[in-house]
């Protein structure tokens, strides 16, 4: 374990609780020994008199560097500005795409979601591959996506790639979702 997860770990939390006077105290040493996380974090939070021209490219540049030192949050992010080409990013779907793909195969389940439904539907960089499709969003609800145990509902629902109509599998699948993230969009609720 290096020395300053447990720093890490306490930051993440206090960002997430909001309290960024503790955070103003405790981010520098870990800026200077630039952990990505540090960096990210410090990207995305603001004195209340920053412009949001300025916000913004502090936010895409820390998510940048963050991302080039491999902090996986930071690495989805970019692949968000890719996808959608924001904050003054050229969208690249294909660059997007990749990120992704890269993030799925590491077992981040949200990506494996997105990837899933790229080689489901080939609608990403990769040629449609209803097999690959079908284990990459088998592992993400194993990994906890809500988004994929709604897409897993939806191919029972709509009989897609061979699925037979079966209600209880995707009352299970929503239920399940439910457990994971009860913000999910569900469709058939």
């Amino acid at each position: 374990m290096e020395s300053y997860e447990v720093e890490v770990e306490e930051i993440e939390r206090l960002f997430e609780d909001g309290d960024l006077d503790a955070l103003k105290q405790l981010l520098p040493p870990l800026l200077e020994k630039k952990v990505p996380a540090a960096i990210r974090i410090n990207a995305s939070f603001f004195d209340a008199d920053t412009p949001e021209e300025v916000c913004d490219q502090i936010y895409v540049e820390g998510m940048f560097e963050a991302a080039e030192l491999n902090d996986q949050k930071a690495r989805y992010q970019v692949g968000v500005f890719y996808d959608y080409g924001e904050y003054g990013i050229p969208q690249d779907k294909s660059k997007a795409s990749e990120i992704f793909k890269e993030l799925a195969e590491e077992g981040d389940p949200h990506c494996m979601w997105i990837h899933a439904c790229e080689l489901l539907w080939g609608r990403g960089s990769y040629p449609q591959s209803i097999e690959k499709g079908l284990e990459f969003l088998e592992s993400a609800i194993e990994k906890g996506s809500a988004e994929a145990c709604i897409t897993k509902a939806r191919l029972y629902k709509e009989q897609e790639f061979g699925f037979s109509t079966d209600e209880r599998e995707v009352l299970r699948l929503r239920k399940l979702a439910q457990e994971y993230d009860d913000t999910t969009f569900d469709p058939y609720a």
